[in-house]
């Protein structure tokens, strides 16, 4: 009896995996593909947030949790817009008020409030007060999509679980040790890595800011305190292999340009995605975040047509060096301030 029960609780673990996996892919496919025909610039902001929701929610997302997204997002981007266009003309006080929100947003978050709602607030208050800095003229339109971006994904995982309703049971997440950093050095940390890449951006007035801000922002919120040497080293290649990867896709959807072959190509790669992050286990992290890398390359790419094979790896460069630099700087600053167990003295 044991052994058909085991036999029986694979079969049904396996179909739930299968389940995720094609949530996944075809979700993510569909916010793409819809962004793109309607041409809602930037175009990987819902595939971004569909696969980012898919990857956190253990289930179907009820009408009351997506409405407090919905809001979560309005109020987040509608408080980012605000205060960058009442202080823009103050860029000291103002680069001083993002901090704190930005501290205050990850200390609520590794605190243990409901973490979606901050992270969107965190995407807003990365890339809102740039944006205005930088390009003032299309600032406006911006908070708009944020909002539309997360009602589309929202829609998205409520019409894919209708043909593929099978969850797995989450898994519990091991109680961090006792030498863990307090929350507060926690959230410290986080802002000290977010706020440089952000000033860097201000001081020379780059325009493509938002590729770079998203997946800076989603790295520090996956990175965990208690990934070793490997697994961070992981996470930077895994972010560099992702852009790699949009830039591949985008080479061969130029062969044939047709919405067809994107939605059929897209498909058949987060299919593959999809699948090492239904397993779960530090490997998911990874295949997320190198997701979301090849979905804003591929996406920034068709946004701006065929270019010089310089111009993309000057641009593949910059996202890889800010991916680097936010997992660097987090395991380093990590690592100084939690102290590390003594080695055991070798005995004869």
């Amino acid at each position: 009896m044991s052994t058909q029960a085991a036999s029986v609780n694979a079969v049904d673990e396996g179909a739930a995996r299968w389940h995720a996996t094609l949530r996944f892919a075809v979700a993510v496919t569909a916010a793409f593909v819809l962004c793109e025909v309607m041409q809602w610039a930037p175009t990987f902001l819902a595939p971004v947030l569909t696969a980012v929701l898919l990857a956190n929610l253990p289930m179907r997302p009820p009408l009351k949790l997506g409405l407090v997204l919905i809001a979560a997002m309005t109020a987040a981007a509608l408080f980012a817009f605000a205060l960058s266009s009442l202080l823009r003309g103050t860029p000291t006080i103002l680069l001083g008020m993002i901090a704190l929100s930005l501290f205050l947003s990850f200390l609520a978050m590794v605190s243990g409030r409901p973490g979606l709602p901050f992270m969107l607030l965190l995407i807003c208050l990365s890339t809102i007060p740039v944006v205005v800095m930088v390009a003032p003229a299309q600032a406006g339109a911006f908070p708009v999509a944020l909002i539309r971006s997360i009602a589309i994904a929202l829609g998205m995982i409520w019409l894919v679980y209708l043909p593929w309703p099978r969850t797995t049971a989450p898994t519990p997440k091991p109680a961090a040790p006792p030498s863990a950093a307090t929350p507060l050095a926690r959230a410290l940390m986080s802002t000290a890595v977010v706020l440089p890449v952000m000033l860097v951006y201000l001081l020379f007035g780059l325009a493509d800011v938002l590729p770079v801000l998203v997946t800076t922002v989603l790295l520090v919120i996956n990175f965990d305190v208690q990934s070793g040497r490997k697994q961070a080293l992981a996470m930077i290649l895994g972010n560099f292999a992702g852009g790699l990867f949009g830039l591949l896709l985008h080479s061969v959807l130029l062969t044939t340009p047709s919405l067809l072959f994107l939605a059929l190509m897209l498909f058949a790669v987060l299919l593959g995605f999809g699948q090492r992050i239904a397993a779960g286990g530090p490997v998911a992290g990874v295949a997320l975040i190198a997701c979301n890398a090849m979905l804003i390359i591929f996406s920034s790419a068709i946004a701006s047509g065929p270019g010089s094979l310089a111009l993309w790896l000057i641009r593949l460069f910059q996202f890889a060096l800010a991916g680097a630099f936010a997992v660097g700087m987090m395991h380093l600053l990590w690592h100084r301030a939690v102290p590390q167990p003594a080695a055991k003295p070798i005995t004869r």
